[in-house]
């Protein structure tokens, strides 16, 4: 190496450090700029938010979420796994309900179902019965769809202390008794609860189920009022957990749907109701609005009704919901009717108002995923909220007509053989006297 070359070396030599510094600094510079701190505004918001958050019983766990955001849901238990399985839907149509109105909901459904008639079956009404079995409790009965067939769905209308709870099931080929009698047991085991007393059992709202079954899937949908924004959680005890992550399948749905224009904001891996779970968070926009769609799942390999699959979504921007009224009492009818039974509540094309505009997120990104943050945070399986099942070897039962003569039977021969040995030479004052042990008695 000649003179000039070593010159030249050891001057980049001794800049190096200078040289690692500034390319440090840059990249600290470029980090901030690429991840702007939150305004004091959206600090505040985020407070507001998180700071007072309710707790919701959510299937076996427990949820926290705004104060003011409400919502509810519905799930499906099912009594077997093999292809003879029986199902009972179960969903809370309201909370807060008096018996008037739900007097009212259960003659306006059966009077809506019944005026439509089958024309299969010689124009009979779809609406094969109805009956109240007890001032909280109404029994319907009616064909599925217009057919010959006898399918038929049975509901119960459950009053639970102010909670309107319906039971759905459908019968086949006519086989209505072993169906209504599954409602009617799980009916009794339905109880109105505070979250944080939930216990053993599948919650759904303001309600447990402590029946036992061997699988639940359901779903859940939570908002604020009037809002853009949305919270739906779908669980599956059973389910195996995907195996693709849901990082690819959300770029992949993106590539589909939005044709790869799509921001990511976050994918990493976090743990949701104490299970390995991931995240991905992102945004896009078009030439109206932009949108934000947060999800999240959690993985595992030993499946059950304690570990289930958990997958949530949340949204913001798009459409925004109408407000409703102060005074606009909770329909308890409309949403959940048969499809046949549904019309005349629609107003014609032509009548209807204009689809509202698309809106941009009410909350910026920041306030988004701090709220994100916060509600998946605070999932939680409940403990003990899956109580072992009965051994039906241990459940002690009564003795039969024949088996309850025969020990009776036993019993005074062996009352009357204590009597004869009390009259017997050498016994003692007690056997003199014919007096009786006071633990023997022949009133049986």
């Amino acid at each position: 190496m000649n003179s000039a070359h070593r010159l030249s070396f050891g001057r980049l030599h001794s800049k190096a450090p200078q040289l690692l510094f500034m390319c440090l600094t840059l990249a600290l510079l470029t980090g901030c700029a690429a991840f702007k701190q939150p305004s004091e505004q959206e600090k505040q918001t985020v407070h507001e938010l998180t700071s007072n958050m309710r707790t919701w019983a959510l299937g076996r766990g427990l949820i926290d979420l705004p104060a003011n955001w409400s919502g509810g849901g519905d799930v499906k238990l099912y009594y077997g796994l093999g292809a003879d399985h029986a199902s009972v839907e179960v969903r809370v149509l309201g909370e807060g309900v008096t018996r008037e109105r739900f007097d009212t909901a259960i003659r306006e459904r059966a009077s809506r179902i019944a005026a439509v008639k089958n024309d299969e079956m010689n124009d009979i009404p779809m609406l094969v019965s109805a009956r109240v079995d007890t001032p909280q409790s109404a029994m319907l009965q009616y064909y599925m769809r217009k057919t010959q067939r006898q399918t038929f769905v049975h509901e119960l209308h459950l009053l639970v202390d102010d909670a309107y709870v319906m039971l759905r099931a459908d019968s086949f080929k006519g086989n209505t008794a072993p169906v209504e009698a599954r409602l009617s047991k799980l009916s009794k085991e339905i109880f109105k609860i505070a979250p944080e007393k939930a216990g053993a059992g599948f919650a759904l709202g303001p309600i447990v189920i402590r029946s036992h079954h061997d699988q639940e899937i359901a779903s859940f949908e939570f908002s604020p009022p009037a809002s853009d924004i949305s919270l739906e959680i779908y669980i599956n005890a059973l389910s195996p957990s995907q195996t693709k992550s849901i990082k690819t399948r959300t770029e992949e749905g993106a590539r589909v749907f939005l044709a790869g224009d799509y921001e990511n904001l976050r994918t990493k891996k976090i743990t949701l109701a104490g299970m390995s779970a991931e995240e991905s968070l992102i945004g896009f926009s078009d030439d109206t609005h932009r949108q934000l769609l947060f999800g999240a799942e959690n993985y595992r390999e030993d499946p059950s009704l304690s570990r289930p699959s958990m997958n949530f979504r949340m949204s913001a921007g798009g459409m925004k919901a109408e407000p409703i009224g102060p005074d606009e009492p909770e329909d308890l009818v409309r949403w959940t009717l048969p499809e046949f039974a549904n019309k005349g509540y629609e107003l014609p094309l032509w009548q209807q108002p204009a689809s509202p505009e698309p809106v941009n997120p009410s909350l910026t990104d920041y306030e988004a995923m701090a709220v994100w943050d916060a509600i998946l945070k605070s999932v939680r399986i409940r403990y003990g909220a899956v109580a072992p099942r009965p051994d039906p070897e241990a459940n002690s039962r009564g003795p039969s007509v024949k088996e309850a003569v025969e020990s009776k039977r036993i019993l005074h021969e062996f009352i009357a053989s204590v009597e004869n040995a009390s009259h017997a030479p050498g016994r003692g004052s007690a056997g003199a006297t014919g007096m009786r042990s006071p633990c023997v008695s022949n009133e049986l």
